[in-house]
């Protein structure tokens, strides 16, 4: 056990997207029409539409209306979570993952009315859409053209919520990540409450995922199939686009640096296949690749990213989350503030490890013990390690409470935070 094992609860019940949906939207400059239109609420009046004409047969469906997950994929979301915005030079399609009931998802007639209701909405704006859109593998799609000419398609992928669906595989199945977002935020809260996910069960999940792709990658590039039998890499844009996922992977994994690098490629490598496979070989296939020896490192990269993620979910704009006091990767990095609902019981925490208490205390990650420290804007903080934020976390404070009325005890939810915060002194004592 580390006190990095300890920053997520032991389950996850609730999600909190790190984006906005006011940040993905059709700009009229791009596109035309009178004015921008934003993509959550078209994409969500095209699905429950849908819906609607499914729950004539099923009246149980009327109450997935509005409810049921869609997420932005793929570089669409991706481009929001770099840069704040789509970059529609970086995009080339607009990817959605739609979760519906499971006894309407895998319905082909049900994608049909998806795009026939996005063609109407489409038009319905002013926008200039293609006849007989076709994506690259020669299959009907909805597809948008920009005044440059430039051509967007909408690809849906629809998935069923079956009975823990949330545990299983990532991109065919619909599992869950905290990397993703989803519109309603808490839509995906019932699931991960009903399914339990364990927090060690996503971990390896998160790993299980990250070398599927790292293994599609060496396809596309090297030819290299060993999850994909039989099929044939696409030509062209594909084999650059191989970029693209390693800054995916380098993402994940929290190596910034490497992640712009791959970007800049992305973005200006003009070398032929040779060079291109040559390049990656030299550059990154060795980084990122998930060698069993080297497992352990992985395991470090993905634990510190979903950290700051965590943080940057729970302290949205805050500018001090992410901020390292050094230069190296494994330097103290400052994340979110302690909840005001659990000062009390952090200042009672720190008076058990003997420090006084300060203006404000933080989480911060590659921290060993409480310390002193100051921050970018100038002022001064407590920093506690990170892996303490299990006990301030309302989830799992009420998860507590829950499981104490179960055994016929009762108490308040301040009781709960001192005996919490009491808990993980005698642990962090044992532990260290």
């Amino acid at each position: 056990m580390t006190l990095q094992n300890l920053r997520i609860p032991p389950f996850l019940s609730a999600h909190h997207n790190t984006l906005h949906e006011e940040s993905f939207f059709l700009p009229k400059d791009r596109f035309g029409g009178t004015e921008d239109v934003a993509l959550v609420p078209l994409i969500r009046n095209v699905v429950d539409q849908a819906l609607r004409d499914y729950a004539r047969a099923d009246l149980d469906i009327l109450s997935c209306l509005g409810q049921t997950p869609i997420s932005p994929y793929g570089s669409m979301g991706l481009s929001v979570s770099r840069w704040g915005s789509i970059d529609w030079d970086f995009i080339r399609d607009l990817d959605w993952r739609i979760f519906l009931p499971p006894q309407i998802s895998h319905n082909t007639g049900f994608k049909t009315d998806l795009q026939q209701n996005l063609s109407a909405a489409l038009r319905s704006w002013g926008l200039h859409t293609l006849l007989f859109g076709k994506d690259e593998w020669d299959r009907p799609q909805e597809q948008l053209r920009e005044r440059n000419g430039n051509v967007h398609g909408f690809h849906f992928f629809l998935l069923a919520m079956e009975p823990g669906f949330v545990k299983r595989d990532l991109h065919q199945e619909g599992g869950y990540s905290p990397h993703f977002t989803y519109f309603p935020e808490d839509s995906m809260n019932p699931h991960l409450e009903m399914a339990v996910m364990d927090w060690p069960d996503w971990l390896e999940r998160q790993r299980e995922n990250y070398a599927e792709l790292f293994n599609r990658v060496g396809f596309h590039l090297y030819g290299e199939d060993r999850g994909e039998s039989g099929r044939h890499k696409v030509a062209g844009w594909y084999l650059r686009k191989a970029l693209k996922w390693y800054a995916d992977l380098a993402r994940v994994r929290g190596l910034w640096d490497l992640e712009q690098d791959l970007l800049y490629q992305y973005e200006h490598f003009q070398g032929t296949e040779r060079e291109l496979q040559y390049l990656a070989r030299r550059r990154y296939y060795v980084r990122l690749e998930p060698v069993p020896s080297r497992m352990s490192e992985l395991d470090r990269d993905l634990i510190r990213t979903a950290s700051l993620l965590y943080a940057q979910a729970r302290a949205p704009n805050d500018p001090l989350v992410g901020q390292r006091k050094g230069g190296e990767t494994l330097a103290p990095t400052v994340l979110e503030p302690v909840p005001n609902e659990f000062i009390v019981p952090a200042c009672e925490l720190l008076r058990l490890k003997g420090l006084s208490f300060s203006n404000e205390v933080r989480f911060a990650d590659n921290l060993p013990r409480p310390s002193r420290i100051r921050l970018g804007d100038g002022s001064e903080a407590v920093a506690i390690p990170s892996g303490w934020s299990m006990v301030f976390n309302t989830a799992y404070v009420g998860y507590v409470m829950r499981k104490a009325v179960e055994g016929g005890q009762a108490f308040s939810r301040n009781d709960a935070h001192q005996a919490l915060a009491r808990a993980l002194a005698v642990l962090l004592d044992q532990i260290s």
